[in-house]
């Protein structure tokens, strides 16, 4: 934000120089504290009340010390609490802007509108416009008028002309408290109004009016540029570094869609997010943001959204829909269970520059959602640290011979372990007692499992098993074979079902060993012998 440095005025400039004096009747207090002052919300939009393109200078800021006595007190039950005023004049403009027109800062209705009596006749011609913004009622304030072009009651939008600049006060065109023509202008939040008279704006807290026109910091003496009613240029929304960005939904980077009424504001990440509800049936969406991903470098990336812990009433199933590197995917996430907190969309193969793009609707597919809440809120790209898998939820899954499958779930970054054909995860370790080989496994109990050793630690991944660790190594595959049955072949070439696999090397029974069959012989011929002799 760039300004002008502040303006040494001359002695000749301040004499009689008076912001516009308290209330006769009321705020006859001594102290002047700004204690219970608050900022405005931040998607509260102000302009400064003027033309676009009016130079407008700062005669006096906030509180009693820049330049007038009388910006004072910030949340007295009975007082206009003013301490965040300021005092603008338009100093390219002969008597210092008046008669040029002043316009609403910001869109509301029109409290009061003329002349200010009893304890707020020193405001002169003023005009009150409420806005209700964020849960809270919001006054702006214009006074000292020269004219009004408003009356109660009526709609006013941002630009709108209310009236001019002046020097009006108790119900004269001009007023001995000070000899300046200015427009004195003040927010406050929860205001009363009425009062004495015609009354006045009191009893609400000081707001700071900031930023205005994107100016913050504001002090007196400084000369600013009034935008009107024209859009700011807009932020460029600049390509995301190997570093990675984390993209907020007030940023250049994200396209929020649907009518703003639609969208409620909370704490969120970056101090802001947006929340909606679920009331389209899936795939249809209105609502919702859509965040540009715009990389400079391809690589494996991390999509992480934050949830704000704040939501009112969570859905349990939003809907991410994800472009990448010429693909597209849909993520569902529990924002109930995961508020307060970045949650994993999944690791991504991103391609380097734009038609990338992250999109969250308020699209619902379970009926218990409807009317539920979804935060629109930051999106964080950061480097994959060399994740094995991605998104969350993937699935991988390996045939168990003809009694079902295996399968196994990406966290969003490394698998987990496999489970059994019984649905049960495959976990175990075998170790020898001297640590070296270990040669027992856990496996499906249809032989779709299998053991490895490695310093006697057993794992497991998708049916085949290694082993490693001693001198040589043995890879074991797992397969069906045509009888439906396992063969498995271990390191010692010995298949441990030979014996009940079908196997022609054996008969019904179990056939006598060569040993046997020779002993046997042996007793025959000594036998026959005895009897030669």
């Amino acid at each position: 934000m760039l300004r002008s440095a502040p303006l040494v005025l001359s002695l000749s400039f301040f004499i009689g120089v008076v912001a516009a004096p308290r209330p006769a009747e009321a705020c006859q207090y001594d102290n002047c504290q700004s204690e219970g002052a608050v900022s405005k919300p931040e998607g509260l939009s102000l302009a400064l009340p003027f033309e676009a393109g009016e130079k407008v200078q700062v005669l006096s800021g906030y509180g009693p010390n820049a330049g007038s006595s009388l910006h004072c007190r910030a949340q007295d039950s009975s007082c206009a609490n003013d301490w965040h005023a300021l005092d603008l004049v338009l100093p390219d403009r002969p008597n210092w802007g008046k008669g040029q027109p002043v316009l609403a800062a910001t869109s509301g209705t029109v409290l009061a509108a003329g002349w200010g009596t009893s304890g707020w006749a020193a405001y002169g011609r003023r005009v009150y416009v409420e806005h209700v913004y964020d849960g809270h009622s919001y006054t702006t304030m214009y006074a000292h008028l020269d004219s009004v072009s408003v009356s109660a009651g009526q709609k006013v939008s941002q630009g709108d002309l209310l009236g001019t600049l002046g020097q009006s006060c108790n119900e004269a065109e001009s007023c001995g408290n000070f000899s300046t023509p200015h427009l004195h202008f003040a927010l406050h939040r929860d205001a009363n109004f009425g009062g004495s008279g015609s009354g006045g704006s009191y009893g609400g807290r000081a707001t700071l009016p900031e930023p205005i026109d994107g100016y913050t910091g504001l002090s007196q003496g400084d000369e600013l540029l009034a935008q009107g009613d024209e859009e700011p240029p807009p932020m460029e929304c600049l390509p995301i570094p190997p570093e990675g960005a984390t993209l907020e939904d007030d940023g250049p980077c994200i396209l929020i869609g649907g009518a703003p009424e639609n969208y409620a504001t909370i704490d969120g990440h970056g101090g802001h997010a947006l929340h909606t509800a679920l009331d389209n049936p899936s795939p249809d969406y209105i609502e919702g943001g859509i965040w540009t991903l715009d990389l400079e470098e391809a690589g494996e990336y991390e999509l992480s959204v934050y949830i704000p812990s704040g939501l009112p009433n969570p859905a349990a199933q939003a809907t991410y829909k994800i472009a990448y590197g010429g693909a597209t995917t849909k993520v569902y996430l529990d924002h109930a269970a995961n508020a307060g907190g970045w949650a994993s969309l999944g690791v991504f193969t991103l391609a380097a520059g734009g038609d990338q793009w992250v999109r969250l609707g308020d699209n619902y597919d379970l009926p218990g959602d409807v009317g539920r809440r979804i935060a629109v809120d930051a999106l964080r790209v950061a480097p994959s640290a060399a994740c094995e898998c991605g998104p969350e939820g993937a699935m991988e899954s390996l045939p168990c011979g003809f009694n079902g499958e295996q399968v196994r779930v990406c966290d969003g970054c490394s698998w987990g372990p496999w489970s059994t054909c019984d649905g049960e995860s495959t976990t175990g370790d075998t170790t020898d007692s001297d640590g070296t080989d270990g040669t027992d496994g856990t496996g499906g109990t249809d032989g779709s499992g299998s053991g490895s050793g490695s310093g006697g630690e057993t794992t497991e991944s998708g049916g085949a098993t290694s082993t490693s660790g001693g001198e040589d190594t043995a890879a074991t595959s797992v397969s069906p074979d045509s009888a439906g049955s396992a063969s498995a072949t271990g390191p010692s070439g010995l298949n441990p079902n030979d014996a009940e696999a079908g196997c022609s090397c054996t008969a019904d029974g179990d056939a006598p060993s060569p040993a046997i069959l020779g002993l046997g012989l042996l007793l025959l011929v000594v036998a026959r012998r005895r009897d030669e002799s």
